[in-house]
């Protein structure tokens, strides 16, 4: 019968269609379904005739195309059997690669309606698939991206809508030949967002302003009509098909409202009675025809309502309930709002922008994937999950679009039959020995992968935790908020120990989002405060909380340590509830409490470390004094926290002397280089004179406390003259122990101490070492 039919083509066609059955073979193998595209070439044949020969020798990929084509939508095959001229205009035009924006679709609209004898609802129907077929081919062989695929459907319907609401103005005018209204049609939902399926509701709300009110013309009842007209337009079957499904059901009152608002009775219903989906709802609300300056006021009016400065914490737990309920009543097959699927995604993205929105202006817009890609830049989501995120959306976006495509179904879930499932997996580009096993395991790992990192994110969290986050984040705390989070946690004074949480919350590195140190401090305060409860007093411990956290540089990033270590969380308060000393180390020197936490994650440095990494942090650098100080006030830090923790005294009096050696070596090393660059080194003779510095008391026998000074004997070899400008070696060394006694006691590093040294005050500061030893003789 194959036979047949291609004899019979190649007798009517010639070469030409001898060309085309001869890479028929390896056109077909790059098709979803190789045997069907035989089939689908045979069909194409038997409607176009030696016409499809023809159109194939002048452009031989259209070949390839047409049975790719056929293997992921039998819908648009069936169109192009119907009108085989469309395919070869848009092939052969190259339009499954272009990009046409509302403009260039709107002008080709209004040409063929304004064409002699174009009948309305042809002329719409037309455009509708001369562009799906565009897209849906470039959609296929990758001539066009996925944002361009939905932007562009999501245009076509806002150009179709404008045209058929035009066309009911037209008609109502004889009706109503006064009318005077301005009518704005509210794009919600996938439309909204400029992020349409191939087969979707269109989600429509409509607006309306009286412009002449003084007029008794029945505005409202025009407004009524207009809009059914329109519906009817868009959504009545018609022997050339229909549009579209309209749902109008997120409009105020759903079903049971009016289909048409005011201005005024729209804005008023959201403030009185609006639920929190509704808010959620209108995150995507867009003017798609109509008076879009209408809609941008009712928008602009809408705006603090949909983004309040301060969400209501108890609504924030609506998004996740709402998320629940729909997941409840679908099975795990659908791609869209199963677990794991799509809605997971948006919702969660949606949740961050109620919370965040009212603050944030850069989390207002409608679309998915840009607020997506914004979180990160905000601090709310780790980059590396936001980019995963959004390569889970395009692939189960994809799997929707190849379910809907192949007839033209509102279909998202996956078919229960193995044949039927192996298909959609080529469909969806899988391909090899086993496809549908290659399917399979990416979309259990994607959707696991999705479900969680939305539990971590968004769904995981409780009413206490939004609770928590409102407390942190919101200008205006009643006092009900305030007890439904530090309530029974030991507080005396809670509204003094709500201040002190939202000073933590603070973030004073301004390159760091605030957003996301509030939500890294939400994320701490339940287990933070059990701590802080078991402590003699919980006021005074969350006050010495936030003086440690007010020296942290990145509190974010401080508070996302202690959350991932709970030893180390448990050790800060602990500091903070018994240790009034290191508390007060902690808040003198900024950034400390971040950098001990990283030092407490690593041995304790032995005394050659200590001093490289002193001789490290002063190189190159003129003024000694910031670095050492903060490395001083680290190590004791750390000492003093191994020092409550196991560490015995010797280890404690052994390190604190070791670190002040440390010091005290470098601050010499930088005393004399800087002192012989300017005199030279003192010679005697041919040998270059020698300094030291004697430790004597605890330092000498190793046993410095936390406070302690440093007794210290300076001596030098006698005589020596400085080669540069003729100075006593005696001057070299002297001058070189008082600028080692000026850095570090001006720096309140070291208290320096050489009156052990003989004859005390009275004498040399840098006795000789023949002195020396007529003295102790």
């Amino acid at each position: 019968m194959e036979v047949g039919w291609q004899q019979t083509w190649i007798e009517s066609a010639g070469d030409a269609a001898r060309a085309a059955l001869a890479r028929l073979p390896a056109a077909a193998a790059l098709a979803a379904d190789p045997l069907r595209a035989v089939d689908d070439l045979r069909r194409m044949v038997g409607v176009g005739g030696p016409g499809v020969a023809a159109a194939l020798q002048a452009d031989p990929p259209a070949l390839d195309l047409l049975l790719q084509l056929g293997g992921v939508s039998r819908h648009l095959l069936d169109l192009v059997l119907r009108q085989p001229d469309l395919l070869w205009t848009v092939v052969r035009e190259r339009q499954f690669r272009q990009v046409w924006g509302r403009r260039a679709l709107a002008q080709e609209l209004a040409s063929a309606l304004a064409a002699p004898g174009a009948e309305d609802a042809r002329a719409l129907a037309a455009c509708k698939d001369h562009h799906y077929l565009r897209l849906g081919l470039g959609d296929v062989v990758g001539g066009i991206g996925f944002e361009s695929i939905i932007s562009e459907l999501s245009d076509l319907t806002d150009v179709l809508v404008q045209a058929a609401l035009d066309l009911s103005r037209a008609k109502l005018a004889l009706r109503f030949p006064e009318a005077a209204a301005g009518f704005v049609v509210f794009g919600m939902g996938k439309l909204g967002g400029r992020e349409l399926n191939y087969s979707s509701d269109i989600d429509l709300v409509f607006v309306y302003e009286d412009l002449a009110p003084e007029r008794e013309w029945g505005c409202h009842e025009y407004c009524q009509r207009l809009g059914a007209d329109l519906i009817r337009r868009l959504d009545e079957a018609t022997d050339v098909g229909r549009l579209f499904r309209v749902d109008m059901r997120l409009r105020p009152e759903g079903d049971r409202g009016e289909l048409a608002l005011s201005l005024r009775e729209t804005v008023d219903y959201y403030y009185s009675v609006g639920r929190p989906w509704e808010r959620q709802a209108l995150i995507k609300a867009r003017p798609i025809a109509g008076d879009s300056a209408l809609g941008e006021r009712v928008l602009g009016e809408l705006r603090p309502w949909i983004y309040p400065k301060e969400p209501a914490w108890e609504d924030l737990d609506s998004t996740r309930t709402m998320r629940r309920r729909i997941e409840e009543r679908k099975a795990l097959a659908d791609v869209k709002t199963g677990a794991g699927g799509i809605r997971d995604i948006e919702f969660l993205v949606q949740f961050f922008q109620l919370s965040h929105g009212g603050r944030i202006a850069d989390l207002r817009g409608r679309a998915t994937l840009p607020m997506l890609r914004a979180l990160p830049d905000h601090g709310l989501l780790p980059r590396a999950h936001a980019r995963e995120l959004e390569q889970h959306y395009v692939l189960l976006r994809t799997i929707e679009h190849r379910l809907q495509m192949w007839e033209d179904r509102q279909v998202h879930s996956l078919p229960a039959g193995a044949a039927e499932r192996e298909a959609l997996a080529r469909r969806c580009g899988f391909a090899g020995e086993r496809p549908l096993a290659a399917f399979d395991a990416r979309l259990a790992e994607v959707r696991s992968r999705v479900r969680a990192l939305a539990d971590r994110h968004y769904l995981r969290s409780t009413r206490h935790q939004d609770a928590v986050l409102a407390l942190l984040a919101q200008d205006d705390v009643d006092a009900a908020l305030i007890e439904a989070v530090l309530g029974g946690c030991g507080l005396r004074d809670l509204p003094r120990a709500a201040r002190h949480l939202r000073a933590m919350a603070t973030e004073p590195f301004f390159l760091l989002a605030r957003s996301r140190t509030e939500r890294a401090l939400a994320a701490l305060v339940p287990m933070l405060l059990e701590l802080v409860k078991q402590t003699p007093d919980p006021d005074s411990t969350l006050e010495n909380l936030a003086r440690i956290a007010a020296a942290v540089g990145g509190r974010a990033t401080f508070y996302d340590l202690l959350g991932g270590s709970p030893k180390v969380l448990r050790l800060y308060c602990d500091l903070a509830g018994w240790a009034t000393y290191l508390v007060n180390l902690l808040g003198e020197v900024p950034g400390l409490p971040d950098e001990l936490a990283d030092s407490l994650n690593q041995p304790a440095r032995r005394p050659d470390m200590l001093l490289r990494e002193a001789r490290f942090l002063v190189q190159g650098i003129t003024d000694l004094v910031p670095p050492l100080r903060f490395f001083q006030a680290r190590e004791l830090a750390a000492t003093a926290v191994r020092d409550l923790e196991d560490w015995t005294q010797p280890q404690v009096q052994r390190h604190l002397s070791h670190l002040a050696i440390a010091i005290t070596g470098v601050v010499l090393e930088r005393s004399i280089g800087e002192r012989a660059r300017e005199w030279g080194l003192p010679v005697e003779g041919y040998r270059q004179t020698r300094f030291a510095v004697l430790g004597v008391g605890k330092l000498g026998s190793r046993e410095l406390s936390y406070a302690s000074d440093m007794d210290v004997i300076f001596v030098a070899d006698p005589g020596g003259t400085c080669r540069r400008n003729g100075r006593s070696g005696d001057e070299f060394w002297t001058r070189v122990a008082q600028d080692v006694m000026r850095v570090l006691g001006e720096g309140r590093i070291y208290e320096i101490d050489p009156r052990l040294r003989p004859w005390g005050d009275g004498s040399e500061l840098v006795p000789n070492l023949d002195a020396l030893r007529r003295y102790w003789s």
